[in-house]
């Protein structure tokens, strides 16, 4: 019966950070939707800039 409560504790704990973790994907959503790719360094020459991904620490490049 503890390790039950356990369990119950440890999913609570973890379900609760879920919407930060949305909020920050929804611009790596939108550039996956807008056929794009994430890139750590800035869009080079045939790619354009069309938006950032993980709450803006990386470019969301598309051709």
């Amino acid at each position: 019966m503890r390790i039950l409560f356990l369990l119950v504790a440890v999913l609570f704990f973890l379900f609760q950070a879920a919407p930060a973790y949305s909020q920050e994907a929804a611009d790596t959503l939108a550039c996956r939707q807008n056929r794009a790719s994430c890139s750590f360094v800035p869009c080079s020459a045939p790619l354009v800039d069309v938006g950032t991904c993980r709450g803006g620490k990386l470019r969301c490049c598309k051709w």
